[in-house]
């Protein structure tokens, strides 16, 4: 049964439980560790909805099948070398102006400020950092803009000399959940048994988000040693440097992706699908993928459609895909 029940309906332990003694050869069928107690389960804080999370249930969180050799961040790197010749680096936009016949953006750059002219403009900023643009967009739009909040999130990466939790403990990928500041401890799924690994430490959300944040990054770090050798002793042998961000304290990110209620569905969302004039709109917080870079994805396709659209006058849609019955 799902829920490892027997025939009874009851719970008595499974082979999801773990095992005392393996199965093995011969004679040896293994022997299963008693269930916790569900007292302990709940006083535990197991259900905290920071603490549990049944990923495989999850339409965004399925098994992994391929991952970006290097980092995700190859991703964008290969997509910007196919459009180099397009890029200015190091410009902040301060303006967004609709005109009659087009767009004017304004921004600043080592060099100074300079204005740019176009036919039209895909505005791909995260909404908090868009909100401290000045621009002319309708008050349905502002509101959008304003008021659609963004998750506090933040991450460290540890890296150790050795990968003990491969070594020692044989864990290959996957994650310890936490009840405390760290909630969540990831496990590389890729270079197995290499020399050296590195560890998300912490990836945390809201409030302890906020708390880890306000920290100066050497205490972060600190506060991921503490807390990670409580789960695993080898980190202060190990440990090697760090690396960690909090998005919503990034100027250019001022959060982690965008949260909609239902309400905020029906009005802001729908205020942001449409064209504002001579300006469009797209990224994750355009989609209902908000936090994935699936999201973004899919919102440039949306969005490139009905550029070609306008502009050709040809009836292109956004692609759909239907169940055939």
């Amino acid at each position: 049964a799902e829920g490892g029940l027997d025939i009874d309906a009851l719970y008595k332990a499974s082979a999801r439980r773990g095992y005392l003694e393996t199965p093995g050869a011969g004679q040896r069928v293994g022997q299963i560790a008693d269930p916790y107690r569900l007292a302990d389960i709940v006083q535990s804080g197991l259900l905290d909805p920071d603490f549990y999370n049944v990923a495989e249930y999850t339409y965004e969180l399925q098994m992994t099948m391929f991952q970006a050799v290097g980092g995700m961040d190859r991703i964008a790197q290969a997509l910007a070398t196919r459009v180099t010749d397009c890029l200015h680096l190091q410009a902040e936009v301060t303006n967004i102006l609709n005109q009659p016949d087009g767009v004017k953006v304004t921004y600043k750059d080592p060099q100074g400020t300079h204005e740019l002219l176009g036919d039209l403009c895909i505005c791909t900023l995260p909404l908090p950092v868009l909100s401290n643009v000045s621009h002319n967009f309708s008050a349905d739009v502002s509101r959008a803009i304003d008021f659609v909040p963004y998750i506090q999130t933040g991450k460290i990466g540890l890296q150790f000399k050795r990968r003990f939790w491969e070594e020692d403990e044989q864990i290959y990928g996957g994650i310890t959940h936490t009840n405390n500041e760290l909630t969540q401890i990831f496990y590389p799924s890729y270079d197995y048994l290499s020399q050296k690994g590195i560890l998300i430490g912490y990836y945390n959300f809201n409030e302890k988000a906020q708390r880890v944040g306000e920290l100066p990054y050497a205490q972060r770090e600190q506060l991921a040693l503490q807390k990670g050798q409580l789960i695993h002793a080898q980190y202060p042998k190990e440990f090697e440097q760090s690396f960690s961000v909090s998005w919503h304290k990034q100027p250019y990110s001022l959060g982690g992706w965008a949260l909609y209620s239902t309400e905020e569905r029906q009005s802001h969302y729908q205020a942001l699908l449409k064209p504002e004039h001579n300006v469009y709109f797209a990224g994750e917080h355009t989609t209902y993928l908000t936090a994935w870079m699936a999201g973004a994805f899919e919102s440039a396709r949306s969005v490139t459609a009905a550029v070609h659209s306008r502009l050709s006058d040809q009836r292109v849609s956004y692609p759909t895909v239907g169940t055939k019955s």
